[in-house]
């Protein structure tokens, strides 16, 4: 099962979608005020088909179609039993008409036709940008709306993903991640960091001080907060272009990837609005799912590993702070650059969980180093 992505055209006929999606956030709402109601008077939760019943005798949807109803249901099962399984901090709540931003067809009630998607029920077309052609069974359409109220269609398809040729040699590295670089590779590269929103983090502020000074309510507030919107997903857009370029380059060179299993919510209480400007959990999920297209082992190794403080002797500097970024060896004499020597130290135990026959990359054996240029990111 893959997906493709395409953005519909802005019509005067995408109103027809605002209602849809007003008509499928009522669903939600309604059926979340029956479970938090029932739940108070019996202290039982309402499964899922007893729930399909209610809304087929009691609902009669004027724009969705009855599996649309059931697909906004099935969601809010999924998500209670997220809560009930802790996966989830708390339960589902209510969701105002504009925050609430899809709904999706499983079997029927559309229609395709090359670039056109007609919706039956309200027998409408919409037109979409076709960036690259679909083939295969279409099982699932979804209709998606962003912030800044564009409309996205998703197609999820019945057919296998494609994958990429490349020629394996066995080529292994180590990745380090860090707040000064990007990334720190067994091999020596280092990888910029970008720093998307601290580059507009002063328009952010003052884009977010005009909105604070509009009437609430007004055209001209409800002006700029789509231009602060608008900022928000050029940010989103460029770090998320970076990372996928960034993970097919690593999939093209390397053939096993091993990484640090990071406590990536704790480095986020910690260090705040920079963590989460460098969005390496979101990197490594890209990486994963461009590392099965190519064929290429992504190994996380465990976060309490001491990559940066275990000598190659066997020494371990349980005094090293953050604040030092080289330090030498006290019985062998090595001098380590600290993100380096992580590195290399996470491919080392990647490769000894492994037991592969994986080789590292050059320059990446042995505990003498060398000073390596700097990648600047494009």
């Amino acid at each position: 099962m893959i997906s493709y992505k395409y953005k519909l055209y802005r019509t005067k006929k995408t109103k027809h979608l605002d209602k849809m999606l007003r008509e499928a956030c009522y669903v939600w709402n309604h059926a979340l005020a029956l479970q938090k109601r029932y739940y108070k008077l019996y202290h039982k939760y309402i499964p899922r088909f007893t729930m399909y019943k209610h809304f087929s005798k009691c609902y009669k949807p004027t724009l969705l179609n009855c599996q649309t109803v059931r697909e906004v249901l099935d969601r809010l099962d999924i998500s209670y039993k997220r809560f009930f399984k802790h996966d989830a901090k708390r339960p589902p709540k209510f969701k105002k008409a504009i925050e609430f931003g899809s709904f999706a067809f499983q079997q029927n009630g559309y229609s395709l036709s090359g670039n056109e998607f007609v919706i039956n029920k309200i027998k409408k077309s919409f037109k979409f940008s076709l960036s690259r052609p679909y083939d295969g069974k279409v099982k699932r359409v979804s209709v998606k709306r962003n912030k800044l109220g564009e409309y996205f269609i998703v197609l999820c398809l019945d057919k296998q993903a494609e994958s990429y040729g490349k020629s394996h040699d066995g080529a292994s590295v180590g990745i380090d991640f860090g707040l000064k670089k990007y990334m720190t590779l067994s091999d020596g590269r280092e990888i910029d960091n970008p720093q998307f929103l601290k580059t507009d983090l002063l328009e952010l502020r003052r884009r977010s001080r005009n909105l604070s000074k509009c009437k609430k309510g007004s055209n001209n507030r409800k002006r700029k907060k789509l231009e602060l919107e608008r900022l928000y997903q050029n940010i989103v857009n460029k770090r998320s272009d970076f990372q996928w370029k960034m993970a097919h380059e690593l999939c093209k060179r390397y053939d096993l990837i091993c990484l640090e299993d990071l406590n990536l919510e704790g480095m986020k209480r910690n260090w705040g609005r920079k963590m989460s400007d460098l969005a390496h959990g979101d990197f490594v999920l890209k990486l994963e799912h461009v590392a099965k297209k190519y064929g290429v082992q992504v190994h996380k190794i465990d976060r309490f590993f001491p990559s940066s403080r275990l000598c190659t002797c066997g020494y371990k500097n349980d005094k090293l702070s953050l604040s030092d970024r080289v330090w030498t060896c006290p019985i062998c004499g090595a001098v380590h650059p600290r993100d380096l020597f992580a590195a290399e130290n996470i491919l080392r135990q990647g490769i000894a969980e492994l037991g592969s026959g994986s080789k590292p990359s050059e320059q990446s054996q042995g505990c003498s180093h060398v000073s390596h240029p700097t990648i600047p990111c494009k």
